[in-house]
């Protein structure tokens, strides 16, 4: 299940190497309040992928990479095209996972960490996250032109896996490009999205579930 929540939470979103500036209450809160409208009206998102997992033990770096499709208000895929193919999608409380010939169907409203699971997902690409208290705390920051959220995990399914995740807004198209897990025993996932258009038609079929 760790192996499993650390994949479905990747699905999101790197801290930057540039100076870092912590903001006021009021202004972080305005700061999510747009990103939060910018959510709202993005009904659709495209975009490619590039994923690094830094091993700390192992001092070594896997990439791995792909694309991700999203529509509002419940709809998700994420799948990895290379080196190897995994395909992961929300259609409303349905989940569905492939790799290889092995599939698998799970009903989230039948299964609280699932329900957990595809909540958690949909509130981070939709940037709803920023404001989830009940999972997250969150401090703003400013690094040049970008805007930085540094969620620190609430709940105990959270901690056990992950210290924060820290997520990179592009302040002129107001969307998620970048994201940094830390987890507990040392080891990083970073992710670029890449290309990313919004408000774009996407097939139905993206989604559907076999």
């Amino acid at each position: 299940m760790k192996k499993l929540l650390s994949l479905l939470i990747v699905i999101l979103l790197t801290a930057e190497a540039t100076a870092q500036t912590s903001v006021k209450e009021e202004q972080a809160r305005q700061m999510m309040e747009q990103i939060g409208h910018a959510a709202q009206a993005m009904k659709t998102m495209q975009c490619t992928f590039k994923q690094t997992k830094t091993l700390r033990m192992m001092k070594s770096k896997m990439v791995s990479k792909g694309r991700m499709c999203y529509t509002q208000p419940s709809q998700l895929r994420w799948e990895y095209t290379s080196p190897y193919q995994y395909i992961f999608i929300v259609n409303g409380s349905k989940v569905y996972m492939k790799s290889g010939r092995q599939t698998n169907v799970v009903d989230a409203n039948k299964n609280k960490v699932f329900r957990q699971i595809t909540q958690i997902m949909m509130s981070s690409v939709t940037g709803k996250s920023l404001t989830d208290r009940q999972n997250f705390k969150t401090e703003m920051l400013v690094s040049g032109t970008n805007w930085i959220a540094k969620l620190i995990p609430l709940k105990k399914e959270l901690k056990q896996i992950f210290t924060q995740l820290v997520i990179t807004f592009d302040t002129k198209r107001m969307i998620a490009t970048r994201v940094e897990m830390f987890e507990r025993g040392g080891d990083t996932t970073t992710i670029e999205l890449l290309n990313p258009t919004k408000n774009v038609t996407v097939s139905q079929n993206e989604y559907k579930i076999n």
